[in-house]
C-alpha cells in the first residue's frame, strides 16, 4: 500500500499553528501531566511507606484531580490523532507509530520520540499507580487484622450489599472497609 500525501497544515490569515505543532503540544502537555501524576504516585508511595495517613488522605484528593488534568491531556491528544487519521483517510485502528509517516519528514523523528515517550510513561503510571494499591490495600488488611485482634467478631467478617467489608467494634458505629 502506498503512504498517502503527508498532511499539510491549513493555510489562511487566521490560520493556527500547523498541525505537526498542535500534535507536538499535545504530547507534550500529556507527557507533563503524566509526568505530574507519576510524581505524585512517588510521593504517595514515601508517605504510605512512611505511615503518614495524614499526607496520605491529602494526596488521594491531589491525584484524582491529576488523575483528571492528565485524561484531559490524553483526550485532546487523541482527538488530535483522531484528525489526523481522518484528514490521511487511514483506518482509526492504524497505530500511533504508522501515523508519524503522514508527517512531514523533518518533524516524524520528534513525533516518533514523543509517542514513545507517551507510551513509557503512561505505563509507568499505572506500574506506579498499582504499587499505591497493592500497598494500601496491604494497610488496610494489616489495620483489620490489628481490629480483630483487639476486638474479636464472632462469625467472622461481614459483606455489605455494595461488597465492602463491615466492622463492627464494640461501643462503636459500623465500619466499612472497601
Amino acid at each position: 500500500m502506498a503512504n498517502p500525501p503527508p498532511i499539510r497544515p491549513r493555510v489562511g490569515v487566521k490560520s493556527a499553528a500547523p498541525f505537526h505543532e498542535q500534535m507536538v503540544m499535545a504530547m507534550r502537555g500529556e507527557i507533563q501531566e503524566q509526568g505530574a501524576l507519576l510524581g505524585l504516585f512517588e510521593e504517595q508511595q514515601r508517605a504510605i511507606i512512611n505511615r503518614n495517613s495524614g499526607k496520605v488522605l491529602h494526596l488521594v484528593t491531589v491525584i484524582q484531580k491529576q488523575v483528571d488534568l492528565a485524561q484531559l491531556a490524553r483526550s485532546r491528544r487523541e482527538a488530535l490523532m483522531g484528525q489526523a487519521l481522518k484528514r490521511a483517510r487511514i483506518s482509526p485502528k492504524t497505530p500511533l507509530m504508522e501515523l508519524i509517516y503522514q508527517f512531514p519528514p523533518v518533524v516524524q523523528p520528534l513525533l516518533r520520540a514523543l509517542i514513545e515517550e507517551v507510551i513509557r510513561i503512561a505505563e509507568r503510571v499505572r506500574i506506579k499507580g498499582h504499587q499505591n494499591q497493592v500497598l494500601l490495600a496491604r494497610s488496610i488488611d494489616l489495620i483489620r487484622e490489628l481490629l480483630e485482634e483487639v476486638s474479636p467478631q464472632p462469625g467472622g467478617r461481614i459483606y455489605d450489599e455494595a461488597g465492602s467489608l463491615k466492622i463492627k467494634l464494640s461501643g462503636t458505629g459500623t465500619a466499612y472497609i472497601s
